[in-house]
């Protein structure tokens, strides 16, 4: 029973260690989009800020959410009455706007931008 007990120690340890280095990618990730972003407003010659698109509608806001949650497009549909096409042209859309390649890099330009509190 002690070896078990020590053994869920370790693999907590291990899990807080990983957790640790994917906040420390996170961070380095949004600060590489942070560095993109002013690069390409300079080249721009814009004075608008990068991370001040358009608002969101109330359903690419619900969209966002839930798929930055981690929720399919069928999930997203059933929760919201949409339909699944429905969905993936809202991820779309919110895609094209970010600059996104996916829907990772998605979620974290949409809490650079502001549109989803960090660490959601």
């Amino acid at each position: 029973m002690l070896r078990l007990y020590h053994d869920l120690l370790a693999d907590r340890e291990r899990l807080i260690e990983a957790h640790h280095r994917l906040l420390a990618e996170q961070n380095a990730l949004l600060e590489q989009i942070d560095l993109l972003c002013a690069r390409s407003t300079a080249a721009a010659g814009s004075d608008t800020p990068c991370g001040s698109p358009p608002p969101l509608s109330p359903v690419q806001r619900q969209v966002l959410v839930l798929m930055a949650g981690g929720a399919k497009d069928g999930a997203i549909a059933r929760r919201l009455n949409l339909s699944e096409r429905s969905v993936r042209r809202q991820v779309e859309s919110l895609t094209q706007r970010t600059g996104a390649s996916n829907r990772f890099t998605l979620a974290l330009a949409a809490i650079r931008i502001g549109w989803l509190p960090a660490g959601h």
